[in-house]
């Protein structure tokens, strides 16, 4: 597994880059060693002068995309797993059902 991660508008703390390691441990059953994971959390401002926090992820090579968002960094990436993990389950399933 090969991980990336970026932080953009806001600083990624080693405390952050480890919660996002843990989280992403949960795929692991899912993952091939040559799968590139792209891994994206940006702060920006809503309407109303709040901070929102957007989490993004995406898998290559099968092209795998989920985003989620949030009242903080920590929602938004527990709001993501979920979504990713879902989407290679059915992909796992199908593998599985076609053979």
């Amino acid at each position: 597994m090969n991980l990336n991660i970026k932080a953009t508008k806001t600083t990624l703390t080693p405390g952050m880059q480890q919660e996002i390691e843990d989280k992403l441990s949960v795929l692991e059953d899912f993952l091939r060693p040559e799968d590139k994971i792209h891994f994206e959390v940006e702060a920006r401002a809503s309407k109303d002068s709040t901070q929102e926090f957007r989490a993004e992820i995406s898998i290559q090579p099968n092209g795998q995309f989920a985003e989620a968002s949030g009242g903080d960094m920590y929602e938004a990436i527990d709001l993501l797993i979920p979504k990713i993990k879902q989407q290679r389950t059915r992909e796992k399933d199908k593998k599985i059902s076609l053979r």
